[in-house]
């Protein structure tokens, strides 16, 4: 695969990753945890892939290249954030947990975003 077919590839799944991570967060805090859909499974499905050994998901591999490439724990209790998505807790510490998480998807989008058009020369 050529690096600009990488980085567009890699691109669409931190986009696809943000995208789900912000629905799952406005779905919490607008319906208080008391609907469930399939972006809140899907979601949480990933995050207990990070606490697997190996890691046996290629999405989640990727996702944990990411918190580990900025500094986040893998291992950070990422099955109880899992558990609680499903749940519908709505409390402050899985909100917050999912907000980190959405911050540094969109760092790294933004950074893919400016690998793929190159430095921009005026």
């Amino acid at each position: 695969m050529s690096d600009p077919g990488l980085h567009t590839y890699l691109y669409t799944q931190l986009r696809n990753y943000a995208e789900l991570v912000d629905d799952v967060i406005v779905d919490l805090e607008t319906a208080g945890g008391k609907r469930e859909t399939e972006r809140r499974q899907t979601l949480s499905e990933l995050l207990r892939a990070l606490d697997t050994e190996p890691v046996s998901d290629l999405s989640a591999t990727l996702l944990w290249n990411i918190l580990r490439e900025n500094k986040l724990p893998r291992k950070a209790d990422w099955s109880k954030v899992a558990d609680a998505i499903e749940r519908g807790d709505t409390f402050g510490e899985v909100i917050e947990r999912l907000e980190e998480l959405a911050r540094v998807l969109e760092l790294e989008r933004a950074e893919m975003n400016a690998r793929m058009h190159g430095p921009n020369v005026t």
